[in-house]
C-alpha cells in the first residue's frame, strides 16, 4: 500500500513539473504582432510588461511603466521600485521584430496601480514608418491583458493602460 501511494505521489509530481515547464514555454512563445516573428525577449516577471512591435528595423517604440509610487521606468530611467527594463530594441538592434521588457522578480513588486503605455520615439531615418504593436501584461506567468495598436510619427502615444497588483 505504501509503495502504491509513493508511486502515485511521484507520478503526480512528475506531471506537475511537466505542466510547469510547459506553461513557461507557452509564456515565452507568444505570437507577435502582424508582420513580426519570434519570441518574447527579456526576463519573466511578476508582474511583467512586454512590448513587441512589427517594424523594429525602421521604428523605435518605447515601453513606459509608471509604478505605484509614481516612478517612471523606460529607456531614460531603467529601474525603479525594484522593477527593471532589461530589453530596449533600437532601430533594428533586435531584428525586424522589436521588443521591450519591464519586469519585477517574484515577490519584489509593490502593491498598487501601475500605468503602462507605448511611445513612438523615432523613425530610424524612415520618415513615414509606422508600426503595429502588442503590449502584454503578465502576472504569475499568465497574460492578464493584451493591448494592440499602431503608432506613427503623427500618432506617437498609445492609450495609457492600468494594471492593479
Amino acid at each position: 500500500m505504501k509503495l502504491k501511494t509513493l508511486l502515485s505521489t511521484v507520478m503526480l509530481l512528475a506531471l506537475m513539473l511537466s505542466f510547469t515547464q510547459c506553461k513557461k514555454a507557452v509564456e515565452d512563445i507568444i505570437s507577435p504582432p502582424a508582420g513580426g516573428g519570434g519570441t518574447l525577449s527579456g526576463n519573466p516577471g511578476n508582474p511583467r510588461f512586454n512590448l513587441q512591435f512589427s517594424n523594429g528595423s525602421n521604428v523605435d517604440l518605447d515601453l513606459h511603466v509608471r509604478t505605484p509610487n509614481n516612478t517612471e521606468i523606460y529607456f531614460g530611467n531603467t529601474s525603479g521600485q525594484n522593477g527593471s527594463l532589461d530589453v530596449d530594441c533600437i532601430c533594428g538592434s533586435c531584428g525586424t521584430t522589436g521588443n521591450e521588457n519591464i519586469f519585477w522578480t517574484n515577490g519584489t513588486a509593490p502593491t498598487g496601480t501601475y500605468k503602462v503605455w507605448v511611445y513612438y520615439y523615432g523613425d530610424c531615418g524612415s520618415s513615414s514608418a509606422t508600426s503595429s504593436y502588442t503590449l502584454r501584461v503578465m502576472q504569475n506567468s499568465t497574460v492578464v491583458a493584451t493591448y494592440t495598436g499602431t503608432l506613427s510619427n503623427a500618432n506617437r502615444t498609445s492609450a495609457v493602460y492600468t494594471f492593479v497588483k
